[in-house]
């Protein structure tokens, strides 16, 4: 008898302390397409957060912009309507009105992965009191990576080439000044816009990166596909500082996976990375003519570029942009 009262008190304990934990939902969305390497390293971050929370926080997520465009999530999640996504840095410069960001994505800024992801990491707490001041919390880097130029009917050796052409621009004020500077028309445009404007004619290209082309659909609009990697594009990771500020502290902790983010961030990274070379290399089997620029040809698109960095300068300061270029300085230094 002795043995069935214990039980009981124990399983009714078990069953109080149960009822007395919250659980959470956390609605996750982004615009990165499904059964994609941006998927696995987001599952790679869920299954860490999942597990530390002893399942208290469980995922549900909203993927290829299910729930509209990147700046309009953004602006959710700075709301605390939605709880958390992965996002490019330009998209969130714009939604959060941050645009000391924009400088990541200046074109012909970085010359490797190693230098972008040595500034990226160096500068994760100076640019993530950026987005606290803001009302989200950064967890994590990714990346989409070098963006190059996909085009219906001709391809893109030089900076001449985007003259008169009407370009898809991403929601940023760089892209946008970087495509005047270059003589194209800028047509910013939410990515689940995109592929119905490239068929329609409203648009003559855009610029992305292979694996994110091909993922959207967006490959098979175009003729042309011309390897600049004139911008290196991060991604980022971010959630709500409203849902972050619901939780107790092992909760928080569980969230931000601070312990694991150098190995969830180079997980991400090489996912991307590998696969992105592997899809370029198929472009010529759907009929996409592929070329690459050349040395000389990609000195002549970087200094066509350079008002575009006098252009933010004016806007931002010239602060972030030296810090910047300083980390870069002693990347470059570091590595001789």
């Amino acid at each position: 008898m002795k043995k069935i009262v214990v039980s009981l008190c124990v399983g009714l304990l078990f069953i109080l302390q149960s009822e007395s934990q919250t659980n959470y939902k956390f609605r996750f969305g982004s615009v990165i397409p499904p059964d994609s390497p941006w998927e696995e390293g987001i599952n790679e971050y869920v299954k860490k957060v999942e597990n530390k929370s002893g399942g208290q926080i469980t995922f549900k997520k909203y993927l290829g912009g299910q729930l509209g465009g990147e700046v309009e999530m953004i602006k959710s999640i700075a709301m605390g309507s939605l709880d958390g996504g992965a996002f490019s840095t330009a998209a969130l410069a714009e939604a959060l009105n941050i645009p000391e960001l924009e400088t990541l994505e200046l074109p012909f800024l970085f010359e490797s992965d190693k230098e972008a992801d040595y500034v990226m990491d160096n500068l994760f707490d100076v640019i993530g009191k950026y987005f606290e001041d803001k009302g989200v919390i950064l967890i994590m880097w990714g990346t989409n990576g070098w963006r190059s130029f996909g085009v219906k009917n001709k391809p893109i050796q030089g900076p001449n080439d985007l003259k008169g052409l009407k370009m898809r621009s991403q929601e940023s004020s760089v892209y946008i000044n970087f495509y005047k500077t270059m003589g194209s028309t800028a047509v910013p445009l939410a990515i689940p816009d995109v592929l119905m404007s490239l068929k329609t004619g409203m648009v003559d290209g855009y610029d992305q990166t292979p694996i994110f082309s091909y993922s959207t659909g967006w490959i098979n609009s175009v003729s042309y596909f011309s390897v600049t990697r004139h911008i290196y594009q991060p991604g980022a990771i971010v959630v709500s500082k409203k849902f972050y500020d619901k939780l107790d502290d092992n909760l928080k902790q569980a969230l931000i996976v601070k312990s694991e983010r150098a190995t969830l961030q180079a997980k991400s990274r090489s996912l991307v990375r590998a696969e992105d070379q592997a899809t370029l290399e198929g472009f010529p089997a759907l009929g996409v003519k592929v070329n690459t620029l050349t040395k000389a040809q990609r000195d002549e698109f970087k200094k066509a570029s350079e008002p575009v960095y006098k252009q933010l300068e004016s806007k931002v300061g010239s602060h972030i942009i030296k810090l910047v270029r300083n980390k870069i300085k002693e990347y470059q230094s570091s590595s001789k």
